[in-house]
């Protein structure tokens, strides 16, 4: 008896061993497909991102729009109304990086004409974003220096950098005077 037990369970085990490794292949073939399926890659995805905040409040006598921004290689050029955040944008982890934006003060994000008046601005630190995480730049005058109205003007070589560099397209054919914070159209500048 003991040998036949033996025999049966010889063959029941190599049984059960070869349907098992036939199994195996079928199974992840199904397991990989669900994946695909479901979407378990994208939840593994890791996504690092950047937000403007505009910090300015909604309800100022001449609100500060944000009209465009810059951060390191990310532009923003949908108008920021105040109190309201930029969609995210997505980026790549970076280190302390200097941010730019300008201002259009009173101008109506709804309307069709551009802005008529600008302020340049630049971050007075840099900002930072780790993998899979979000950056959030709060725009404001404790975090942007350049705002003539609260007294820290940039140097005319900063605002210059911002507007024949970094924001070439918005101030073509505008000269721009750090100290004041007016824009003027080139053929204007220095009349009285």
């Amino acid at each position: 008896m003991n040998s036949t037990r033996s025999k049966i369970r010889a063959l029941g085990g190599g049984a059960h061993r070869a349907a098992t490794l036939a199994a195996g292949p079928m199974a992840l073939s199904v397991l990989a497909t669900a994946a695909l399926v479901t979407g378990c890659d994208y939840v593994d995805t890791p996504y690092t991102n950047v937000v403007v905040d505009n910090d300015y409040p909604a309800d100022a006598a001449t609100p500060l729009v944000v009209y465009q921004a810059h951060w390191q290689a990310v532009a923003f050029t949908t108008p920021i109304p105040p109190g309201s955040s930029s969609a995210p944008q997505t980026t790549v982890p970076a280190s302390d990086n200097t941010a730019w934006v300008v201002l259009a003060p009173g101008w109506d994000p709804s309307s069709s004409s551009s802005p008529t008046s600008y302020v340049v601005m630049q971050s007075r630190s840099g900002f930072a974003v780790h993998l899979n995480d979000t950056l959030h730049i709060p725009v404001d005058d404790a975090d942007f220096a350049g705002n003539c109205a609260t007294g820290t003007p940039l140097t005319q070589s900063q605002a210059d950098f911002i507007t024949q560099f970094v924001f070439p397209s918005t101030f073509q054919g505008l000269g721009y005077d750090a100290a004041t914070c007016m824009t003027t159209p080139m053929g204007d500048a220095g009349a009285e």
